[in-house]
């Protein structure tokens, strides 16, 4: 089933240069089937070309906790903040702050 969305979500893609959306939902695809390199090149890639996606933030924030890298993780989840605070995004701004907070927790264990 994965491989049949993923092959959808890339034809979406490629149809539209603005959908990001489609790279969004692809992106979170290739999470659950474990590739995590492409799903950072696409979660970059809305970065770059839509920073106010505001889902975004949280992923890619949760993606670099999974690959290890602590410091990009809290990178992530403060520029996240400041892009929902920015347009009032309080739902993944909750989401961003507890991620934030259960890491620096977490770091704080160790």
């Amino acid at each position: 089933m994965s491989n049949h969305r993923i092959a959808q979500l890339k034809s979406f893609v490629e149809a539209d240069e603005r959908d990001m959306f489609s790279r969004f939902a692809l992106a979170l695809e290739y999470l659950k089937t474990g590739d995590t390199e492409n799903a950072l090149a696409l979660f970059l890639e809305i970065r770059e070309k839509e920073p106010g996606y505001a889902g975004l933030y949280y992923h890619l924030g949760k993606l670099y906790l999974h690959t290890g890298n602590t410091e990009k993780a809290l990178a992530a989840f403060d520029e996240g903040i400041r892009v929902c605070e920015q347009l009032q995004e309080l739902h993944a701004l909750k989401e961003l702050r507890e991620a934030k907070t259960s890491l620096l927790l977490e770091l704080d264990d160790d």
